[in-house]
Order: structure tokens, then C-alpha cells, then sequence
């Protein structure tokens, strides 16, 4: 899941909830901030903020979340979100492009393995809802609304199977549509996409309620609580969630929004532990490091995001070059003045 110049991810959530069943404290917590977004997009389409805008419509997107090379791939694959009894069966195409997506960064790559994964795992959504992310990623408006409703169409036939991942995907299928009436239209599209805001949140909460400790879920519940400047929600939330590169990553991203960058430092260094070959985290680095004053370091992080920067998406790598021209220039400012005597 790469990441803007604000360092917030991407993507969201639409209708058709549970009905008739008890309010509990995360039913409660849901209704609080379907509020607080209604006041969100109320203010944005009165204040005209581009920049909101987007971030709201494809938060934790390409987080799905949030971020290697072909190699052999065992006959069968790990859920990434769950273990045990609770996983999901996958097809090793689809495992290996989730890990070169969010783990390894690697998204030349994980464009080729879900194309074998469409194959695979022709009834699993989260194939459609990664190759919407790379859509977006490359300006693709056709393909984008075209994965949208593959998205959706695939979510809605497992309705009956598996009712909380149909909610969650059904409302990443309206979050995608509406990315791309953004992506082909920007700013003057933003009437149309509030249109998908209540019943985008009507399908996350049905999925929360459903399934209220799901990681996957949790994970991107963080997701979004981070988009409302929700932190220390978000923060419980990442706690819950999984894989811990995703999970270490969103706190890092809730702390440094905090403004609490030491904490944020020790969630990316975790992130990295797990993730180390990753590029969108040493970017992520490098941005908390920028915030903390220490120029010459965050240099050095965007660097090394650069020096895998054949595995990035090319908006992507361009907003690191800009970073890092603005640090570099502030790190030479900061430099000991030398005189000589002659």
C-alpha cells in the first residue's frame, strides 16, 4: 500500500446491514463514525478539498493496506489474515501477490501472479479488489470500473458462504467505483462520489457486526479510524489486526500522525523487521524522520525506497524524488559552515 505525501493509505466500505440485532459497543462505536464521516463529506464539498477527498474514497485501499521475485510456489497457501480453523483456502498465485503487494512491495510483480490467481481463485475478491488497487495506481479508469464490479459481483456470491467478507468487499467494490469517477474526472467528481459514502459504511458495519475480531476486518477498520484522526481507536484496532507487517505499519502511520514519532519509529523498525525488502516502509521511515528534523537520515531512507524503485508504481516514485530533493536540500542548509585561512 504505497503511500500519498501526507502518508495516508487508500480505499472503504456500502449497504444492506443486519437488521434486528443487539446494539453492542463496537455496533455503537461504527454508528459514531458513520457521523463523523457524514460531517466529513459535508465539509469537504464546502470547503472543496481535493486532497480530503481522494483520501477518503481510497483509504486503506491499496492498503489492503497498505506493502520478490517469482519463485516456487507451494501447492497450497496461507490465509494472510487468519490461521487455523478461521482461514480462508487461497491458491498460491494469490498468496504470493499479496505478499509482493504489502510485504515485499513488489507490485511488477504481484501484477503478474494475479493474473494466474484470477485463474485460481476465480471466486475470491480480494484478486479483483489488489488488481483495482494497480489499476488506480496506473490510471487505468476502464479497467479500474470494470475490477469494481468484478469486485462487487464476486463479494455478493458469497453472501450466503461467508457473510462478513461479502459485506467488507461489497463496500470495497463501492469504494473502488468511486475512485474512479475521481480518477477520470478529479475534483469535479466529488458530488457523484459522496453518493457511495452511506452505503459504503452500511456494509463495513454490517461486516463489524458480523465478525467483530476478524484481523481482516480490524484491519481495516485501523484503516479508516486513521483517516478520521481517530488514533488511539485506530491504534486498538491495528492491535487486533493481521499480518503483523500491515498491522506494525498502520500504528506506525496512527502515531506519527500523533505526532508521536519515537513510537512511530519503533512500529516501522518492527514493520522492517518483517518486511525488510520492503520499499513503501523505508519511504514511510524516511517521511517520520523528515518530521523529527533529522534531514540527512531521511536522505538515506528514501534512498534506499528508490534503490527499489523498478518495483514501484511510477506516481509513487516520483513523490520520493520530490521528498527527497526537499530533505537533501534542508540537510546541505544545516551543514557546519568551514572557513579556511589562507
Amino acid at each position: 500500500m504505497t503511500e500519498n505525501k501526507s502518508g495516508r493509505s487508500n480505499d472503504l466500505a456500502k449497504s444492506g446491514c443486519p437488521s434486528a440485532r443487539g446494539r453492542d459497543n463496537s455496533g455503537a462505536a461504527l454508528e459514531d463514525k458513520l457521523v463523523k464521516v457524514s460531517r466529513t463529506a459535508t465539509t469537504m464539498v464546502q470547503t472543496a478539498k481535493r486532497k480530503q477527498a481522494k483520501q477518503l474514497f481510497l483509504a486503506g485501499l491499496a492498503a489492503l493496506m497498505l506493502s520478490g521475485s517469482w519463485r516456487t510456489l507451494p501447492a497450497q497457501a496461507a490465509d494472510p489474515f487468519r490461521t487455523g480453523g478461521a482461514a480462508r483456502p487461497i491458491g498460491p498465485a494469490l498468496q504470493g501477490a499479496f505478499e509482493d503487494f504489502f510485504k515485499r512491495g513488489d507490485y511488477q510483480n504481484a501484477a503478474q501472479k494475479l493474473e494466474l490467481a484470477q485463474r485460481q481463485n476465480p471466486d475470491e475478491p480480494l484478486v479483483f479488489t489488489l488488481q483495482a488497487a494497480l489499476a488506480y495506481q496506473n490510471g487505468q479508469v476502464d479497467r479500474l470500473l470494470t475490477l469494481a464490479k468484478k469486485t462487487r459481483d464476486v463479494a455478493q456470491a458469497m453472501a450466503s458462504k461467508d457473510p462478513s467478507r461479502s459485506h467488507l468487499y461489497t463496500g470495497l467494490a463501492q469504494g473502488l467505483e468511486a475512485s474512479s469517477y475521481y480518477l477520470k474526472d478529479g475534483f469535479i467528481a466529488l458530488p457523484k462520489m459522496l453518493t457511495f459514502v452511506p452505503s459504503m459504511f452500511l456494509e463495513f458495519k454490517a461486516a463489524r457486526e458480523t465478525a467483530p475480531d476478524d484481523p481482516e476486518i480490524n484491519l481495516f477498520v485501523g484503516y479508516i479510524d486513521t483517516l478520521l484522526t481517530k488514533h488511539d481507536e485506530a491504534i486498538r484496532e491495528f492491535r487486533k489486526a493481521a499480518p503483523n507487517y500491515l498491522s506494525m505499519r498502520g500504528q506506525a502511520l496512527a502515531f506519527r500522525d500523533k505526532k508521536l514519532y519515537d513510537d512511530a519509529l519503533g512500529m516501522v523498525d518492527q514493520a522492517l523487521a518483517a518486511a525488510p525488502s520492503n520499499p513503501d516502509l523505508y519511504y514511510l521511515k524516511g517521511q517520520i524522520l523528515a518530521l523529527k528534523g533529522r534531514a540527512a537520515e531521511a536522505v538515506d531512507q528514501f534512498d534506499r525506497a528508490l534503490a527499489a524503485g523498478d518495483q514501484l508504481p511510477e506516481g509513487t516514485r516520483k513523490q520520493i524524488e520530490r521528498e527527497r530533493g526537499v530533505q537533501a536540500e534542508q540537510a546541505a542548509a544545516t551543514l557546519p559552515t568551514v572557513t579556511v585561512t589562507p
